[in-house]
C-alpha cells in the first residue's frame, strides 16, 4: 500500500488568518494551580495555588465570585476532603496533615510517613473522616511486604491488611472495610474479594500486562467496577461480578482508543461518565440524565477535553475542567447539571492567552506499508500554504507512550515559528489498544517501528504537508534514539536531527534498565518480565545483537546529517 494514499487530513487544518509571534515566556508560564477538589455536598472547591515550597491552600464556595486563603504556606501537592466534608488532608512526600475547614483549628500534622517506605494514598473512606494510605516496603529489604493503613483525621492509624506479596491497588466499600485487593504475583496481578472474618478469596487474575485499574464498589451487590483489558484488544469499563466474571459495560463508540478515566456516583459507586484522550477528547453519559448534561456542555464548549468531579446527590454542583491542546492552562467551571447553568471559575489566575494565539492539535491517519492504520498528530501555522512550510517530525519518548491531543510547548512555539509539526504514534504507542502496543514486536532498530515514523513522514510531504527539502526530526530519550536512527538510515528524508538524551543502542539501554536504573524499585510486574512481555526480552541475545547492529551506535560512520 501506499502509505500516502490513505492519509487522512481533516479539513480543520485549512488555512486560516496568521497568529503574531509571541515571545518565548508565553510557552514556558508554569501551572500554579494545583489539585483542585469539590466538596462531597458539591458547594465549595479546595485547591493549592503556587510554585512548591511555595503554595498556599484557598477555598471558595460556589455560591461567591471570589476565593479565600486559608493557609499561607502548605507542605502539600495533593488534598483531600473527607467523606463528611469538614476536613481537608494535605498530602505530601513525606508526611501527612489535616485542616479544618471551619477555622476552629489550623493544619496539624498527623503521620510522619517513613521515608524508607514507598506509599501512596489511594481512597478517602466513605464511613468515617480518614484515609487509606498503602504503604510499601522497598525491593532491597529483608522482607519485603504491604501494608494497608487508615489514618484517621485524629492521625489514629489502623492497619487494616498486610501482605508478603506487593499491592497495586486497594479500593473499600460503602462501609469502610476493604472489599477488593490487588496483589502482584510475580507476572500476574491477582485480585482478592475480602467478606469480613475470612481469608481473602482470589476471583480474577490479570495476566500478560492486562490492565485492571480499580475504580468503585457497586453498593448494590458487592460488584467491583475498574479500567481493564482482560480478554479485551482495549481497555474498557467493565465490571467484576462477585463470582469472577466479567462484563464489558462501556466501550470506545469509534473502536479506536484506551478508556482514561471515569467519574462515579460518589454514594452508590455506579459509574456515570466515561472519558477517552488518545485520538480525540470524548466524553460519553451513562445514563440520560448526565448524557443530557454532556451534551449542554459540548455544546458550550465545543471540542473540548472536559473532565467532570461530581458532588453527593442530584442537586450538587459539577467542577469541570476544560483543557485543549491550543490551551497553555486548564480552565475550570461549575455547572449546574439541573438548570445547565455553567459559570468559570477565575480562581485569583492571571489572565491567560487563550486559544486564538496557538494552534488545535488535528488527529491523521495513515496506512503503514504492511497495512497497519497508524494514528498521530499535525498543527500548522495558520494562513500559510503547507506545502511550503518546513516540517517537524516530533517523536514521543518511552517508546511505551503517546503523543495526545493535550497542549504541548514544543510544539506551540516550533508551530508559532511557522513550523508545520507532525507527531507519530508509531506501533508500541500506548492508548490505542493492546494490539497496537504489542505490533512493534520487539523491532525497534532499523526497521518496523522507524519504518512507522518515516512511512508517517512520507505521507504528509504527499498530501502537501511541508517542503520535503526541509524535514527535520526532534525528540527526548525515546525519541531522540529514533532522531539518531532517522537520520543515520534516512539522510535523503530528515536534513537535520534534535536528539535529547537519547540511548545510542537500544538493547545496551534496556539492560541498564533492568540492572542499573531506578525503574527496578517500581513496585509491579518485573521489568525484566514487562520487557519480555513487549517483545524486547534483553537475555534474548540474537535480538540484542540485532538491536546493536542495527542501532546509532554501530552505524556512527553513516551518520553525516
Amino acid at each position: 500500500l501506499n502509505p500516502a494514499a490513505a492519509l487522512q487530513v481533516p479539513s480543520s487544518l485549512e488555512p486560516s488568518l496568521n497568529s503574531a509571534q509571541l515571545p518565548r515566556s508565553a510557552f514556558l508560564e508554569p501551572n500554579l494551580l494545583h489539585s483542585l477538589q469539590l466538596s462531597p455536598d458539591g458547594q465549595k472547591v479546595a485547591y493549592l495555588q503556587g510554585e512548591l515550597g511555595k503554595r498556599a491552600l484557598w477555598m471558595q464556595s460556589l455560591d461567591q465570585k471570589s476565593a479565600a486563603r486559608l493557609l499561607p504556606k502548605v507542605d502539600a501537592n495533593e488534598l483531600l476532603w473527607t467523606s463528611d466534608g469538614q476536613w481537608l488532608f494535605l498530602v505530601a512526600n513525606a508526611q501527612l496533615s489535616v485542616y479544618r475547614i471551619d477555622g476552629k483549628a489550623g493544619s496539624a500534622r498527623i503521620a510522619r510517613l517513613n521515608e524508607g517506605l514507598l506509599h501512596e494514598v489511594i481512597a478517602v473512606d466513605p464511613s468515617e473522616p480518614a484515609v487509606l494510605v498503602l504503604e510499601h516496603t522497598l525491593p532491597d529489604a529483608v522482607r519485603p511486604h504491604a501494608r494497608l493503613l487508615r489514618i484517621a483525621a485524629s492521625g489514629h492509624q489502623q492497619t487494616l491488611y498486610e501482605d508478603a506479596l506487593p499491592l497495586g491497588d486497594a479500593v473499600l466499600s460503602a462501609d469502610g472495610k476493604v472489599a477488593y485487593l490487588r496483589r502482584i504475583e510475580g507476572d500476574q496481578h491477582v485480585i482478592l474479594r475480602l467478606r469480613f472474618g475470612q481469608e481473602p478469596v482470589a476471583v480474577a487474575r490479570c495476566i500478560e500486562l492486562e490492565r485492571c485499574q480499580f475504580s468503585s464498589v457497586d453498593s448494590s451487590d458487592g460488584s467491583l467496577w475498574l479500567i481493564s483489558n482482560h480478554a479485551q484488544n482495549f481497555s474498557t469499563l467493565q465490571r467484576l461480578r462477585v463470582d469472577g466474571g466479567f462484563e464489558v459495560h462501556h466501550l470506545d463508540p469509534q473502536n479506536l482508543a484506551d478508556i482514561d478515566t471515569v467519574s462515579t456516583d460518589p454514594v452508590s459507586g455506579v459509574p456515570l461518565l466515561t472519558s477517552y484522550r488518545s485520538v480525540e477528547s470524548k466524553a460519553y453519559g451513562l445514563n440520560d440524565r448526565v448524557q443530557s448534561a454532556l451534551a449542554h456542555l459540548h455544546a458550550q464548549l465545543p471540542g473540548r477535553d472536559l473532565t467532570v468531579q461530581m458532588g453527593r446527590g442530584p442537586n450538587a454542583q459539577w467542577l469541570i475542567s476544560e483543557r485543549d491542546s491550543c490551551l497553555p492552562q486548564a480552565r475550570w467551571h461549575t455547572f449546574n447539571p439541573g438548570t445547565k447553568e455553567m459559570r468559570q471559575l477565575l480562581l485569583g489566575e492571571p489572565k491567560r492567552l487563550d486559544c486564538s494565539a496557538f494552534v488545535r492539535k488535528s488527529a491523521v491517519q495513515w496506512s503503514a506499508s504492511d497495512g497497519m492504520r497508524l494514528h498521530g498528530f499535525l498543527s500548522l501555522p495558520k494562513g500559510v500554504d503547507p506545502r511550503l512550510l518546513p516540517l517537524v517530525v516530533s517523536v514521543h519518548g518511552g517508546p511505551w507512550s503517546a503523543s495526545k491531543p493535550v497542549y504541548s510547548p514544543v510544539t506551540q512555539l516550533l508551530v508559532n515559528r511557522g513550523y508545520a509539526v507532525f507527531e507519530p504514534n508509531f506501533r508500541g504507542s500506548t492508548g490505542l489498544g493492546r494490539d497496537y502496543v504489542l505490533a512493534a514486536n520487539g523491532d525497534f532498530g532499523n526497521g518496523r517501528v522507524l519504518g512507522d515514523i518515516v512511512e508517517g513522514t512520507r505521507a504528509m510531504l504527499a498530501q502537501g504537508i511541508g517542503d520535503e527539502r526541509r524535514v527535520a526530526i526532534q525528540g527526548v530519550s525515546f525519541g531522540g534514539y529514533a532522531a539518531l536512527q532517522a537520520v543515520t538510515f534516512h539522510p535523503d528524508l530528515f536534513k537535520v536531527a534534535i536528539a535529547g538524551v537519547p540511548p545510542t543502542d537500544f538493547g545496551w539501554a534496556l539492560r541498564w534498565a533492568i540492572e542499573q536504573s531506578d525503574l527496578r524499585d517500581q513496585i509491579g510486574t518485573p521489568l525484566a518480565s514487562r520487557f519480555k512481555m513487549l517483545g524486547v526480552d534483553p537475555s534474548d541475545q540474537n535480538l540484542m545483537q540485532g538491536l546493536h547492529e542495527q542501532s546509532p551506535l554501530a552505524n556512527a560512520a553513516q551518520l553525516q546529517r
